[in-house]
């Protein structure tokens, strides 16, 4: 993130105890890493995806978003997203995206608004 530091904010979700066929389910991660400006995923400590940020003007700008494609097909890139705009707007930001996958994705889900900058 260009212009400002901030530790990691980690956020875990440990899934069920089991899935239908008594099989843990994965513990999916998503922390902020300041080094290389992006919210990165991470499914067992594997890292399985990233969306990248860049601050402009006091506007995170979601710029682009990657899952690993042994990872894609299990929802990932959407709770990535929903964490990484959640932090960003837990925090009192705001933020646009001008990656297709956020963009689309917002279509959708309406729960930011309030904190999303049109038009960047």
């Amino acid at each position: 993130m260009t212009g400002e530091q901030r530790e990691p904010r980690e956020q875990h979700d440990p899934g069920g105890p089991t899935d239908p066929q008594g099989e843990a389910e994965p513990t999916i991660g998503v922390a902020f890493d300041a080094t290389r400006g992006r919210y990165e995923i991470t499914v067992d400590g594997m890292l399985a995806g990233f969306a990248s940020t860049t601050l402009v003007d006091g506007v995170h700008v979601f710029d682009h978003t990657v899952v690993d494609p042994a990872f894609q097909g299990r929802g990932l890139a959407g709770i990535l997203v929903d964490r990484a705009i959640g932090d960003v707007v837990g925090r009192g930001g705001r933020f646009t995206a001008t990656c297709s996958y956020v963009v689309r994705w917002l279509e959708r889900h309406h729960q930011y608004d309030t904190a999303l900058v049109p038009g960047t």
